[in-house]
């Protein structure tokens, strides 16, 4: 079942494709099944109902008592706080509430750099598996000439068994590229939540991409850090507002029963008298603002040489590209005919014929890696502007 599995991977390398799957829609698909999105959206939800808590009135108590012990009287009791209280409580909810969609943008743009990391990751993994494949086809046909000459007592025995351990061991390395490419495959399945991914577009350099200065604001990280800044500040201005003084209407007959309506209402004041419990109240969420400002220079600092850091290895990684397609991938191919015609003519032995071979392979694998590094490049930089 397992080279079944190998092989049906490898049939979609190299068949033609009647599906197809871009980098944009496996990042569409994966923003509308994956849980880790729907979890970030019921956190807004919840943030947002939380904002019509807000208010948080303690319940109204309502007792029966005898005041004069000749009847019962039934009474209701209010108690409430500073209306600037319940106003900044709400403030501090709303912040909350922008924190939530924060911590959501930020979660979908881990989710959609994510995605395309896999989805290159997937194209590397095919497109080495299909130079292994060429690479598979041809040293098998080199093995079985090497096997007739042997026969012929036209070679050595070194030189056929050469010939054969390089086969094998390319054959060996061909079946665990394929392997990769399958694995990877699944993965990006699973996270897309697409069944059948069809064909992926072939593994090419991002070379059109823009090297512009991101704006850092557009950072989901640091948009996330500066929110939790408002959020630290609400809390101080409620800390704040707490040391002033409550209140508590209610009604209670506590005279006979006839006794005036005016005269049966009560109403009673706290005083906030205990001044330094509030006051480190107060002063932890100041010293808690301070901590979530001095967080969120850090981040954009971080974000700031990352992105330098990141435009460097973009423009390293151009220069080897546009390298390997100018110079060393011509040369490899020059290389391998050469290699070809002298072999066929008798010109060259197998174990130099081998590892020329070595050397045209190993440049086109770091073509792939020097594409991959480049593509990576530009993931991480678009990642970094929140895109």
């Amino acid at each position: 079942m397992k080279q079944i599995s190998i092989l049906a991977g490898l049939t979609i390398l190299i068949c033609p494709a009647f599906s197809q799957t871009t980098p944009e829609a496996a990042v569409a698909a994966a923003l509308q099944n994956h849980p880790l999105v729907q979890a970030a959206s019921f956190e807004v939800q919840a943030k947002k109902h939380g904002e019509k808590a807000a208010l948080n009135l303690p319940n109204p108590e309502i007792n029966a008592e005898s005041p004069t012990g000749e009847f019962y009287a039934v009474g209701v009791l209010q108690s409430f706080e500073f209306p600037t209280v319940y106003a900044r409580q709400k403030q501090v909810a709303r912040a909350e509430t922008d924190l939530a969609r924060a911590s959501q943008r930020m979660s979908e743009n881990d989710l959609r750099y994510l995605v395309r990391v896999l989805y290159l990751e997937t194209q590397v993994a095919e497109s080495q598996a299909r130079q292994w494949g060429e690479r598979d086809t041809l040293y098998r046909r080199i093995a079985q000439v090497a096997a007739r000459q042997f026969a012929a007592g036209e070679l050595d025995f070194l030189q056929k068994t050469l010939a054969e351990n390089e086969a094998g061991q390319v054959n060996l390395q061909h079946r665990a590229a394929g392997q990769q490419a399958v694995s990877f495959r699944r993965e990006l399945a699973a996270y897309t939540g697409l069944p059948d991914l069809g064909a992926l577009l072939p593994l090419a350099p991002d070379t059109m991409g823009t090297d512009g200065q991101p704006l850092l604001q557009n950072n989901p990280g640091v948009a996330y850090s500066q929110q939790a800044v408002q959020v630290a500040e609400r809390q101080v201005g409620l800390a704040k507002s707490r040391a002033l003084p409550n209140f508590s209407l209610g009604y209670l007959n506590q005279g006979p029963v006839n006794t005036p309506l005016d005269y049966r209402f009560r109403a009673s004041i706290g005083i906030p008298l205990w001044a330094g419990q509030y006051s480190a109240g107060a002063n932890a969420a100041k010293a808690e603002a301070r901590a979530a400002a001095a967080h969120a220079e850090t981040q954009i600092q971080r974000i700031s040489l990352e992105v330098q850091r990141t435009q460097t290895d973009i423009a390293v990684a151009l220069a080897n590209v546009q390298y390997q397609i100018r110079e060393a991938l011509p040369h490899s191919r020059a290389l391998l005919d050469a290699a070809l015609r002298m072999r066929e003519a008798g010109q060259v032995d197998y174990i130099n014929f081998l590892r020329t071979l070595d050397e045209v392979y190993e440049i086109q694998r770091n073509y792939v890696e020097q594409v991959r590094a480049l593509n990576m490049a530009r993931l991480r930089l678009r990642y970094l502007s929140g895109n």
